[in-house]
């Protein structure tokens, strides 16, 4: 399940009736999530993704990196085969 050698377990938390969820101390203290920071949530089926928004753009940059990378690649596998 975790591919990322960087992935950690920190913790279960409760949703509130409000729909808040507490996020654990850990997770807080190892990821430097302060009051007042706001976040983007992604979801895939029963997964839920929470990404700092401070942080998106520096992710989409080095996925839009390596995806040009393996573009790249790739291009040069089909020019090769075609000869």
């Amino acid at each position: 399940m975790f591919k990322s050698p960087n992935m950690q377990f920190y913790g279960t938390g409760t949703i509130g009736e409000k729909g808040q969820i507490v996020i654990p101390a850990k997770a807080r203290e190892t990821l430097k999530i302060n009051p007042g920071d706001e976040f983007i949530f992604f979801g895939h089926k029963s997964i839920i993704h929470i990404v700092k928004a401070s942080e998106l753009n520096s992710i989409l940059d080095r996925m839009t990196q390596k995806f040009a990378k393996n573009m790249a690649g790739i291009k040069e596998k089909i020019k090769h085969a075609r000869k």
